[in-house]
């Protein structure tokens, strides 16, 4: 997908707190849009040497505290690109110091209550937030959501997600915003059922997240069922079935099978599965943060459609559903419930 980049990006003084991997590549998303990276953070040496020989950022630019950076430098826009539980310290400080346009990673945060006080604090001072769930930029959910309900595929009835040993809070929240993208609906109710032991995760053993099975319910009455667990070692397809026929698309190949009744059928009953279809391959552009990153920036500058606080907090109401639901024995734990625990804090990365 290219775009033209937003006028309001050039010369944009923009900030990023944590270097890590993703922040790295934040750092490449500014510069491509010919913002101005006026200050960095982050508690490791090495990043922080990292941005100045890779990036050009200028030491006296580059901070251990970023607390101490955003009263600094203070910039116009910031990048929260650091693990789960800063989340929602940063935005708070930042919308305080003024900061008008603010984009944090996922999982938005470690609790729903911090997530709603990070979108009060920024509409009360007139922030834009935006979560980087970069779903409606990313050609492999674009080109899915042109094709359903068009003639030959017919509306969709659910979403099948095969993957392997992921953690649900590091890759399940991408896909309930996807969900909610391609279905155009919110979750009303998910039930989970994970496994047991928590992964090793990369960013520390501090933090805790579990692979596993389930099952989300929308509104609109299609279902999505995503398996993650701990015995799948190889593969990301996800299968789109619709009335008339399903593409599968193989995410990590960047390959796309559309396959659907030839139009003399497609009146036929559901139960006349084995009728003619026509059968479409279709490659796929590699999946890249940088590009959609880049969109993300350019529709919260431009007033455009962007993943808002809102949506991050619905995946993150999806996250601590499917915890809740693990916990009752995998009974369907609906996001409107006032028993969902909105200040449990979660160890996410």
């Amino acid at each position: 997908m290219t775009t033209s980049n937003s006028p309001y990006a050039s010369g944009l003084r923009v900030a990023v707190i944590g270097l890590g991997r993703m922040g790295v590549r934040h750092l490449q998303a500014a510069q491509q849009l010919g913002m101005q990276v006026c200050g960095v953070a982050d508690t490791a040496a090495p990043a922080l040497q990292m941005a100045q020989d890779g990036y050009g950022v200028a030491p006296a630019a580059c901070f251990t505290d970023a607390y101490a950076m955003l009263e600094a430098v203070r910039p116009q826009a910031l990048v929260i690109a650091t693990t789960a539980p800063s989340h929602a310290p940063f935005v708070l400080a930042a919308a305080a110091q003024g900061v008008r346009h603010i984009l944090c990673e996922k999982p938005m945060a470690t609790s729903l209550a911090d997530a709603e006080a990070m979108i009060a604090a920024c509409r009360d001072a007139g922030a834009g937030l935006a979560v980087n769930h970069q779903m409606r930029f990313m050609p492999q959910y674009t080109r899915v959501k042109a094709l359903i309900g068009s003639a030959e595929l017919g509306p969709l009835s659910s979403i099948l997600v095969a993957g392997s040993n992921f953690g649900l809070a590091m890759n399940a929240s991408h896909y309930f915003e996807m969900f909610r993208y391609i279905g155009d609906s919110q979750v009303h109710g998910v039930q989970a059922w994970l496994d047991a032991a928590p992964l090793a995760n990369p960013r520390g053993a501090q933090f805790d997240d579990r692979s596993g099975r389930l099952l989300a319910r929308s509104d609109n009455g299609v279902s999505m069922f995503i398996d993650f667990s701990a015995t799948a070692g190889w593969g990301l397809q996800v299968v789109y079935i619709c009335r008339h026929g399903q593409i599968v698309v193989d995410e990590l190949n960047g390959a796309m099978r559309v396959a659907y009744r030839q139009a003399e059928f497609r009146d036929l009953p559901t139960t006349r599965y084995g009728m003619p279809v026509d059968i479409q391959e279709h490659s796929i552009e590699p999946a890249d943060t940088v590009a959609p990153t880049m969109q993300v920036w350019n529709a919260l500058l431009d007033g455009g459609s962007y993943p808002d606080g809102a949506d991050g907090a619905h995946a993150l109401a999806c996250l601590v559903a499917a915890h809740a639901s693990h916990e009752a024995g995998g009974s369907e734990v609906r996001l409107a419930d006032a028993a969902l625990p909105r200040a449990r804090q979660f160890n996410w990365a």
